[in-house]
């Protein structure tokens, strides 16, 4: 699902920590956001930009966010059923036994796109950037030590590996005559089947990793050369100005029509 999708495109080219610094502005604003309007254009923003600058294929990237968009709209009824149970003034809404207010309505709509804006624009960040470019540009950009750039790639790397762990977990417990999708409660108790086994699959690894590191003396010396460098160039620095300049024009639009406040902003 987290996977880097290898591909020549404009998105791919560019320094990951410029990505990565346009995304993080882009989700402190986004989780600042009262309204729901300005998380639903950066899901769409960033959907579509991933999906023409990133030449991600649309079914591909569909079939990816398919999980969060149901995740997101199990949120907002969830929220509505919560919210629609109180006893506040100045109800805008009414369905059965459930009222709701201006509130309410603004808060569970922002939740789900807030979601949704925050795992399009990860998605999009894993998706269109190799992991290998992302630890180099940490060390030479960013100036991280070799060592936890190294070990920090190690356990990026093992992160999309975790379902397929999971699923030879299953298959070996499933031999050994403990079956895990059969009835409701086979069902509930197997995550905690799973965690143990888990745990200890990833200590081997990072051993496993941590002795391989080690023994190619990593560290030893601060003066290393690499086989593949990464560096700013002038269409990153243009990528991060026009994201700035595009996201600041959205914002002053909001701005100007009441259509974007802070989340500690009241409804008048």
């Amino acid at each position: 699902m987290f996977a880097y999708i290898e591909q020549d495109s404009f998105l791919h080219q560019r320094n990951p920590m410029i990505k990565l610094l346009l995304i993080v502005m882009m989700t402190i604003i986004v989780c600042l956001s009262y309204f729901p309007v300005l998380p639903s254009i950066t899901f769409f923003l960033v959907f579509t930009t991933t999906w023409l600058a990133g030449k991600i294929p649309l079914k591909n990237l569909l079939r990816r966010l398919l999980m969060f968009i149901v995740i997101s709209l199990l949120f907002m009824i969830s929220m509505m059923i919560l919210r629609g149970l109180n006893g506040e003034s100045g109800i805008v809404y009414r369905l059965w036994v459930f009222r709701w207010t201006a509130k309410d309505i603004i808060h569970s709509i922002s939740l789900g796109f807030r979601i949704l804006a925050l795992v399009t624009m990860s998605m999009g960040f894993v998706l269109t950037t190799r992991p290998r470019d992302l630890i180099l540009s940490l060390i030479l950009q960013c100036n991280i030590s070799p060592v936890h750039g190294y070990a920090t790639m190690a356990a990026y790397r093992f992160l999309p590996e975790l379902q397929a762990q999971v699923d030879s977990i299953h298959l070996a417990q499933e031999i050994r005559g403990i079956s895990w999708n059969k009835g409701i409660v086979s069902r509930f108790t197997s995550p905690f089947r799973v965690v143990l086994p888990l745990l200890c699959v990833a200590a081997r690894r990072g051993e496993r990793v941590a002795c391989a590191m080690e023994s190619r003396g990593l560290g030893k010396s601060e003066n290393r050369t690499y086989y593949k460098t990464t560096e700013i160039v002038k269409n990153d620095w243009l990528f991060l100005g026009a994201g700035v300049i595009i996201y600041t024009i959205i914002i002053a639009v909001l701005v100007k029509y009441d259509l974007f406040r802070l989340n500690f902003a009241a409804i008048k």
